[in-house]
C-alpha cells in the first residue's frame, strides 16, 4: 500500500492488474465485516499502544500501527484501533510515509487494512484523503471509496492536457 505511493518503490504498471484489483471488492467486504464484528467485541482496549505490522528480512520494523486505543484479537490476527497512525519505514528506519485515521482495522496475517471513517495518507509530496479506505501493504494498493482528494506537488503537467 504505502510502499509504492510512499517509498517510491519501482514497479511495472499493468493496466490489467490495476483494473482487476480496482473491481475486486471481496477483501474490502471481508475487512468491513471484520471491523464491525471486532468493534462489537472491543471490550478492553489498551491506551496509547504501538503494534508492529511488518518487518524487513533483517528484523527491523517496516510498518507499525500507533493508536490512541486499540485491541489485538489474537484468534484472528486483527488489530482494531481508534485514533490511529500507521507509519512505513525505509530500510534505514526513516519514516517514508504515514496514514492517519479516525479508526482502522489491520489484518496482520494478510497485511491489509480498512478505515471506516476519515483517513489521510502522506508521502513526500503527495497527500491523499478520503473516507472508507482499503489498503494492502503486500500488493502496494490503496482504494478510497468516498470523498477522495489527492494533492501532489511537483507534477509537471498542463491542466488542459488532462481535459
Amino acid at each position: 500500500m504505502l510502499a509504492a505511493v510512499v517509498c517510491g518503490g519501482v514497479f511495472a504498471f499493468s493496466s490489467e492488474r490495476w483494473l482487476a484489483e480496482r473491481n475486486d471488492d471481496s477483501d474490502v467486504v471481508r475487512l468491513r465485516d471484520a471491523f464491525l464484528a471486532c468493534k462489537a467485541k472491543m471490550t478492553q482496549p489498551a491506551l496509547d499502544v504501538v503494534f508492529p505490522i511488518e518487518h524487513y528480512p533483517n528484523g527491523t520494523v517496516k510498518s507499525r500501527l500507533k493508536a490512541r486505543e486499540a485491541q489485538l484479537f489474537m484468534d484472528t490476527g486483527f488489530i482494531l484501533g481508534m485514533g490511529i497512525r500507521v507509519e512505513e519505514y525505509d530500510s534505514e528506519g526513516k519514516v517514508c510515509g504515514w496514514l492517519e485515521a479516525d479508526d482502522c482495522i489491520v489484518d496482520r496475517n494478510t497485511l491489509t487494512g480498512w478505515v471506516q471513517g476519515n483517513a489521510v495518507l502522506n508521502s513526500s509530496d503527495t497527500m491523499v484523503r478520503g473516507r472508507g479506505v482499503y489498503f494492502s501493504f503486500h500488493r502496494e494498493f490503496i482504494k478510497i471509496l468516498s470523498q477522495s482528494e489527492i494533492r501532489a506537488k511537483g507534477l509537471k503537467a498542463n491542466a488542459r492536457s488532462l481535459l
